[in-house]
């Protein structure tokens, strides 16, 4: 099963500037595109990372006072100033209605004061996670299906890992392994395995990586007996 979410994590600040126009905005986004498979041992691969905050490091413009008579307009607006900057349309989705609404709370706040000018100052991070829930790879297992147990500890917290345990496992396509939370606070700064230096946003050649061989755990239907489905198509993907 293949599920998607959308991780915001959105700081701005609004304050009154000199100026004949109704408002504006400046707008700084990092964005990126996450590819997780989960398997039912409760460890995660990051497969691949995809970083598109080059493309969009600052954005600014003015909101005339038209624009700011409600949320719908407002939205409307800002989405044209976004798709004329070759903004992707699920990052616009995100990020619309927030700074939107900073802006007409700030242009109201003023109206009380008699002044007009504001800026909005945001800073943005989006991040889309598509996940591969369910499947295995073989490469956790050893010969006789046993799970081969990680590195003792996480090189970034220096705590222990420990399948099972209350904090998820992340591996890398180089193999290292991290809990979930200590690596994709790392990835927030670097871009880089803790370990290795492997950089997940402009791998190396496949040859230099493990081959994930992705697989999930079925019910035959003779017999009742469990076995192994491969999908081509999605060890396309991961290793690609």
């Amino acid at each position: 099963m293949t599920s998607k979410r959308y991780i915001v994590d959105y700081d701005s600040k609004s304050h009154a500037v000199e100026s004949k126009n109704s408002g504006s905005f400046s707008i700084r986004i990092r964005a990126a595109e996450r590819h997780l498979v989960r398997s039912p041992s409760g460890r995660e691969t990051l497969c691949k990372q995809i970083s598109l905050g080059e493309i969009y490091d600052a954005i600014a413009s003015e909101i005339p006072h038209a624009f700011l008579a409600g949320e719908e307009v407002c939205i409307g607006f800002v989405a044209n100033v976004l798709s004329k900057a070759n903004m992707i349309s699920w990052i616009q989705q995100r990020i619309l209605p927030k700074i939107c609404r900073d802006a007409i709370n700030m242009s109201r706040n003023l109206e009380e004061t008699g002044e007009e000018g504001f800026l909005v100052e945001a800073e943005v991070e989006v991040i889309k996670e598509i996940s591969l829930e369910g499947f295995y790879d073989f490469n956790d297992y050893d010969s006789v299906g046993r799970l081969i147990p990680t590195e003792p500890d996480c090189t970034i917290c220096l705590e222990e890992l420990s399948s099972g345990g209350p904090k998820t496992i992340m591996k890398l396509r180089c193999a290292h392994n991290f809990h979930r939370d200590c690596l994709l606070t790392w990835l927030r700064r670097k871009h880089s395995c803790p370990t290795c230096r492997y950089d997940i946003n402009s791998p190396p050649p496949r040859n230099d990586l493990p081959r994930m061989i992705i697989f999930s755990k079925e019910k035959l239907t003779r017999g009742g007996s469990s076995g192994f489905k491969f999908f081509p198509q999605i060890n396309y993907l991961c290793n690609r």
